[in-house]
């Protein structure tokens, strides 16, 4: 049984919502293309009074005031009447007693040397609120990815114990040769992939139980003890199966062991967690060039750990739930090696999208990209440019846009309008060429999904066997998933960016006129 070209079931079914689909796209994004080009100022100014960032550190309103002691002399006269402003509450002697300070109007205000830094130093960047994207909860998260794997490795005993139970003098009623299945291999798969699900149902039945102050100790102790149950059943399945086959294949159900020491060392939170900070990554605003590389240290460790999640749990959920399966087959068996190598090549693709979409989103970007525009970079110089009056580069210093710096014997130009980077770095400058706009990163993501999605279409209505076309029918449906999602975060991210990128140029052009 196969599907041809003459079927139009198929096309009716995939292929035309996929056109739809696309067409949807484009439009959306040329609308929002002429929504900013035609109206940028008056949209960004709408954003800007509906929406303001608490972040933003503003500068406050100067005060014609100047603060003196409570006991200082009254003046006279009717001209020179005193404004109260209530301040903080002084402690003495075990009670708190209310001080006022009285200021004189029409004096001029205080100068700190702080204020006149950050009026010499160069303008801070300006950011825009991103709007709220929701994003699946760990829950609803872990019940997608379970069901997936689990369809996934079904489709591949599919693909290598089918039977022609259709045919009239078919020995077998059954689509599949069950009896060739080893059940504690399905066990061992079915552990595995059934782990972080089994940790965060514990997690959710503890929260409606449990008062918030016990939850802490609750969390560690089922962590604990889960990964016992999990590392447990692993050992009895593991011990029937070395009964039945040679040593090789043991290594081979436990090589992605040793790639997990390897990545995460003897850490057991990536192994039962995919994410397992309570609350994400947050930015602060700050003119320390310090805090600034410290903060983004602290997110390009954070990126980086989710990169190894992302790799690690695709290729393992691809590995066990099609690769195994594959490699404890029977010596007699006759597979088409082919059709299983497809299965294992799309169930990556789909873990790896599924998982790039809920730890690589649109807002946990927005982040790093806000870092990036206080991080800044710096333009290495020709050798002939670098003359003895240049200064040395400065860690304790913002350099503002065409600064230019002396650093390990090289020359370097300041090339965006807050620098805080240290010159030649190459963490620094990785981090600013990825997250200055995060948009293009999602952009690459949203085409690698979408080739996929293509390719397995182009496969669907190609002459395959009816078990092959089955596996990329069932598969499709939660790239399509996936593929809403990155379209979702691509397009939110590319208008935010278009809009921030018009502000930045307007607050460098009236600096630069100023």
């Amino acid at each position: 049984m196969s599907c041809t070209e003459n079927e139009s079931g198929p096309f009716v079914v995939f292929f035309l919502p996929a056109i739809v689909g696309c067409l949807t796209i484009l439009l959306a994004r040329r609308w929002a293309n002429s929504q900013v080009s035609n109206t940028s100022s008056t949209a960004v100014s709408r954003r800007r009074k509906i929406i303001k960032d608490p972040l933003i550190k503003r500068p406050l309103p100067p005060i014609a005031c100047k603060m003196v002691h409570p006991g200082a002399k009254k003046a006279t006269g009717t001209n020179n009447k005193k404004c109260t402003y209530p301040v903080e509450d002084d402690v003495s002697g075990g009670k708190r007693v209310g001080r006022q300070t009285r200021v004189t109007p029409n004096t001029a205000p205080t100068v700190t040397l702080a204020d006149i830094k950050l009026a010499e130093g160069p303008i801070p960047p300006k950011h825009i609120p991103f709007p709220h994207i929701p994003q699946d909860g760990p829950l609803l998260f872990e019940v997608l990815m379970f069901m997936f794997t689990l369809a996934a490795t079904g489709l591949q005993f599919l693909n290598l114990y089918r039977t022609t139970w259709w045919l009239p003098n078919s020995y077998t009623n059954q689509a599949m040769n069950f009896y060739l299945i080893d059940p504690h291999l399905v066990a061992f798969i079915i552990t595995l992939l059934f782990r972080r699900l089994l940790l965060s149902i514990s997690l959710v039945i503890l929260r409606m139980m449990l008062p918030p102050k016990l939850m802490p100790q609750a969390v560690v102790a089922a962590r604990m003890f889960i990964l016992g149950v999990i590392l447990g059943a692993l050992a009895w399945c593991t011990y029937f199966i070395m009964l039945k086959y040679p040593l090789l294949k043991i290594f081979y159900l436990c090589y992605p062991a040793v790639v997990y020491v390897l990545l995460f060392g003897f850490q057991s939170s990536p192994f039962l967690e995919l994410n397992n900070s309570e609350a994400p990554p947050l930015h602060c605003c700050t003119h320390d060039p310090g805090q600034v590389r410290a903060e983004v240290e602290v997110l390009r460790h954070d990126f980086n750990m989710r990169v190894k999640k992302i790799l690690f749990n695709s290729v393992s959920g691809a590995y066990y739930s099609s690769f195994i399966p594959c490699c404890f087959a029977q010596p007699y068996l006759y597979y088409e090696v082919y059709g299983a190598s497809q299965q294992i090549a799309f169930v990556l693709g789909g873990l790896f999208g599924r998982y790039v979409s809920q730890l690589l989103g649109s807002a946990f970007c927005d982040v790093p990209h806000r870092a990036a525009l206080h991080l800044g970079r710096w333009d290495p110089l020709p050798a002939t440019d670098v003359s003895g009056e240049i200064p040395e580069w400065s860690e304790d210093k913002l350099w503002s846009a065409g600064a230019r710096v002396r650093c390990g014997g090289a020359g370097y130009a300041a090339a965006s309008p807050t620098v805080a980077a240290r010159p030649g770095c190459p963490e620094h400058i990785r981090f600013h060429s990825v997250f200055i706009n995060p948009s293009k990163l999602l952009c690459l993501l949203l085409s690698l999904h979408l080739s996929l999605i293509v390719l397995q279409l182009c496969l669907l209505f190609s002459s395959i066997p009816w078990h092959n076309f089955l596996s990329i029918v069932i598969l499709l449906f939660i790239n399509y998933y996936s593929l809403f999602k990155m379209v979702r975060d691509y397009l939110v991210a590319w208008k935010v960016y278009r809009a921030e990128n018009i502000i930045q140029d307007k607050n460098n052009t009236i600096s630069i006129s100023n």
